[in-house]
């Protein structure tokens, strides 16, 4: 059980941070302009896709990388508006 959360949790961590580096960071602005998708600018919704590796695991597995990677992209866009300022 521990290790299916700990798991879980490096998804997670895994999966905010690129959800967060795709949709918010300067560097793939070009990217993101280039396609024009609305999907690259929601970390959000970007997430439920770039956890789909983690529906291997489970479908309650992948709720609970979605779900946990939420809580991760929170804490790293605070950290990006604290060095905005």
């Amino acid at each position: 059980m521990i290790d299916t959360l700990a798991l879980a949790l490096i998804h997670a961590a895994a999966v905010g941070v690129i959800a967060c580096l795709i949709s918010e960071s300067t560097i793939m602005s070009p990217v993101r302009d280039y396609f024009n998708y609305t999907l690259l600018f929601c970390p959000i919704c970007l997430s439920f896709w770039v956890a789909l590796p983690a529906f291997s695991f489970g479908l309650l597995h992948y709720f609970l990388v979605v779900a946990m990677s939420n809580i991760w992209m929170l804490l790293i866009l605070k950290v990006y508006e604290a060095i905005e300022r």
